[in-house]
């Protein structure tokens, strides 16, 4: 309701929001009747002729705007004060024109519902008052605990009558709500300015002395919102503050349960601010868990200095190093997620080094080769049931796993790859000779990483994946599940469907910003994005949607790396959509140090500039980025992908030029694609049957070439991939178009613009009308007008 709604209300905020992530919404405006229809609603509301009720609905309209519910109350107000009133005479309604005209009524008729309000019952006063005081609509339960006390115990006799007379009405089941924000407004102001605080407080210590020691579910956040309004009060009483402290500190945990992190702060922090000076000596535990939770509070409500700042405070009181386990984690994370994985890598090495580790500053390749292969052969022998139902009981070894886990993770950004491999084995090592714990399945998926990196063995890698995967449900892992997948699917995403993949770390994405982990939720999203891109699983407009609406969440939650990945993919899919003609947005793309082997984003990057280089048609771009993405890629999903347009990209070269080299170069991806098609089916066969339809086109294969064609059409369109789907289309055209087979040559390429619109890319789709409209022109026509047909 327009009227009612200011620019800057959260409404608008949550319509940009779903209007930008592609969700289908209706936008109904409602606005205030206008004069003709106010006088109709009235005319037949009085029994009157319109040309009779004018005058009066002039007046209401110019007193309400026509807003409904004022409308209402306005009637009402005159017919109690006796301004409209029935003639039993005349047989008719009639009015004061002159009274009503002169009456000094705001807009939003505040007062004319305080009016009314006061002159109700006392007792029904108190009932608004309580109910204004706790927002907008009230649990029937609340009313309950509150009748049990002296002050409030007719509060639930007098619902019915709040009820009757219009200010309050029944919300579902057990609830209640005031029938407009107007109505909660003008029943809160029955509360003097001075004394709402105190009213609060009293109200809440009301329901707190009912409640404590209950378990009265989220009841406890209604009684803790009430208490803090009187921090000043509680303050003055030191025997009230300790259990005020806890009060909140159990509304702080039940708001992270319920993922209202911003909600949980703000109580902690009211917690914190009741304790005494000294409360690291006098209260000890209470201030260690306090802490862990604000610190925790603060992260995931992007407080990143508030949560370093109460964490060092922690580290710096905690009286062992089993106290401060859980906050040097927590630093590691929130140094990780500002993109500070130097400093957050550093301080998984300190506490490890602290707990008996060595944590060597290089690690010889051979050595680390070595230890893979032992650690690979250790898990072949102990993995099974036995070694599955062996726990881990050790607190701080538990710790070190995680740790070691999460240095990994930081070490990724910067340090080559056979250090982290090293360290990876180290943090296997640990559960194989200890036993499992929540943190061994992430320690595996790192593993199965390495192995498919060193490219030796998909098949085994695959299988500790997996294994991994199932170990993860033995636990409670929930908050674990946005990383377990992220791991999963970065080292053997290949392996599995591409749409799938795709789908379920948009889920990890809303998980994990749901729980609190946004630098783990949005590498959730950057891979997503690839995993889209790459599989055509979205429309390239939705797309480029969903990702300006991540940016935009990004500017809230401060991650820069992220967002260099992420602004990566969306010039990627704008330069595919129309070369970024209207679609690109001012940024520049930092590449980082390209001479340092430890930065990872450059395997995006180099893969980003292989994919969008081949469809715009640069073919040189296209093979210089591939031949820098191999150096470092090797195994990975990005390997698959990259090497087939490399292998397409190839094959155009020996279309101009035959060169012995090149075409072995060709063979050796189609043999290698013939080993990985048996483990990942349905993302590699339409580009395996491809490439070779493509090298059977370039001899005498003709009828293979056209099966093949054929072939990787089908499978492209069995697998989803609308863009590959397209491309094999577009290249049978060409191929048909060479052998003079005009006619199959036109549907090819017909399919191939279908294909391509699906997609999204305009880029595409210009390039194959062009095709078809040289087949619209007549000499087009007679160039093919001895057409053969290569299917027979």
């Amino acid at each position: 309701r327009d009227n009612e709604v200011q620019v800057g209300d959260a409404i608008f905020d949550l319509i940009e929001n779903l209007d930008i992530s592609n969700v289908p919404t209706n936008k109904v405006s409602l606005a205030g009747l206008d004069q003709k229809d106010l006088n109709e609603m009235i005319s037949d509301a009085l029994c009157l002729y319109p040309r009779i009720s004018k005058s009066l609905s002039d007046i209401v309209f110019q007193k309400t705007k026509g807003n409904p519910f004022f409308v209402l109350e306005f009637m009402k107000s005159l017919q109690s004060r006796g301004l409209l009133q029935y003639d039993s005479s005349q047989k008719r309604w009639v009015w004061n024109e002159d009274a009503i005209r002169a009456e000094e009524i705001t807009d939003n008729v505040l007062y004319l519902l305080s009016k009314k309000m006061n002159q109700l019952s006392d007792e029904m006063q108190i009932l608004l008052k309580v109910m204004a005081c706790f927002g907008t609509s009230t649990n029937e339960s609340v009313f309950e605990y509150l009748s049990k006390s002296p002050q409030y115990s007719g509060i639930l006799d007098e619902l019915e009558g709040a009820i009757s007379v219009g200010f309050v009405v029944e919300d579902g089941v057990h609830v209640y709500k005031f029938a407009h924000d107007k109505v909660r407004e003008a029943a809160y102001d029955l509360i003097p300015d001075s004394e709402r605080k105190q009213f609060h407080y009293n109200l809440g210590k009301v329901l707190h002395s009912i409640c404590d020691g209950n378990d009265v579910g989220d009841t406890i956040l209604v009684i803790a919102t009430q208490i803090n309004h009187g921090r000043d009060f509680i303050l003055k009483d030191d025997e009230l503050c300790l259990p005020i402290v806890k009060l909140n500190m159990s509304a702080g945990k039940m708001s992270i349960d319920s993922c209202r992190h911003k909600t949980a702060y703000a109580y902690l922090e009211v917690a914190s601010s009741l304790l005494p000076n000294d409360h690291w000596e006098s209260h000890y535990d209470i201030s260690l868990r306090l802490g862990f939770m604000m610190a925790s509070a603060a992260n995931s409500s992007c407080k990143y200095n508030d949560a370093e700042m109460i964490l060092r405070r922690i580290l710096k009181e905690a009286r062992c190093t089993k106290d401060k386990l859980p906050s040097y984690f927590l630093l590691s994370q929130i140094l990780q997620a500002q993109g500070k994985v130097v400093d957050a890598y550093s301080t998984c090495s300190s506490i490890l080094t602290q707990l008996g580790e060595t944590i060597p500053e290089t690690v010889e390749p051979v050595e680390a080769v070595a230890t893979i292969r032992e650690t690979l052969r250790k898990y072949d022998e102990v993995y099974g049931d036995d070694w599955l139902g062996k726990k881990m009981e050790d607190y701080t070894l538990r710790y070190v796993v995680r740790f070691y886990a999460q240095m990994n993770t930081s070490a990724f950004f910067f340090k080559v790859p056979h250090i982290i491999s090293y360290f990876v084995c180290k943090a296997v090592e640990l559960s194989l000779n200890n036993g499992v714990c929540q943190h061994t399945p992430l320690s595996l998926l790192q593993l199965a990483n390495v192995v498919i990196r060193s490219g030796s063995n998909a098949s085994f890698a695959h299988r500790i994946a997996k294994n991994a995967m199932t170990l993860s449900e033995r636990f409670d892992s929930t908050d674990q599940m946005a990383e377990l997948n992220l791991t999963f699917y970065n080292a053997v995403g290949h392996l599995e469907c591409f749409q799938l993949g795709a789908q379920r770390l948009r889920v990890c994405f809303e998980s994990a910003l749901s729980s609190g982990n946004a630098n783990i939720g949005f590498f959730c999203a950057v891979q997503s994005f690839n995993f889209s891109i790459f599989s055509g699983e979205k429309e390239l407009g939705s797309l480029l949607k969903e990702i300006d609406y991540y940016l935009h969440l990004l500017e809230t939650y401060k991650s820069e790396v992220s967002k260099k990945y992420t602004l990566c993919s969306r010039a990627t899919i704008s330069l595919l959509i129309d070369k970024g003609e209207e679609t690109s947005i001012e940024t520049k793309e930092y590449q980082g140090d390209i001479s340092d082997p430890g930065n990872k984003f450059l395997d995006t990057y180099y893969c980003q500039q292989v994919f969008r280089n081949f469809w715009l048609g640069y073919d040189e771009r296209c093979r210089h980025f591939a031949q820098k993405a191999f150096a470092r890629i090797r195994g990975t999903y990005l390997y698959h992908i990259i090497t087939f347009y490399y292998g397409l990209n190839l094959i155009d070269i020996l279309k101009k030029k035959v060169n012995a080299t090149r075409q072995k170069e060709v063979e050796e991806i189609i043999e290698s694609m013939k080993v990985t098609v048996t483990l990942a089916d349905s993302n590699i066969r339409n580009k395996l049957e491809l490439l070779q339809a493509e090298m059977h086109g370039l001899g005498t294969h003709h009828q293979e070439a056209v099966a093949l064609f054929k072939a990787a059409i089908a499978s492209a369109k069995k697998s989803r991939f609308i863009h590959e789907q397209g491309l094999a289309c577009e290249r049978a055209g060409f191929y048909h178009k060479k052998m003079g087979c005009a006619q199959d040559a036109l549907v090819y390429f017909q399919q191939a613009h279908s294909c391509y619109k699906e997609w999204g890319s305009i880029v595409k789709v210009d390039a194959i009308q062009k095709e078809l409209d040289r087949f619209s022109s007549i000499g087009t026509m007679i160039l093919y007008k001895n057409e053969r047909c290569c299917d027979k």
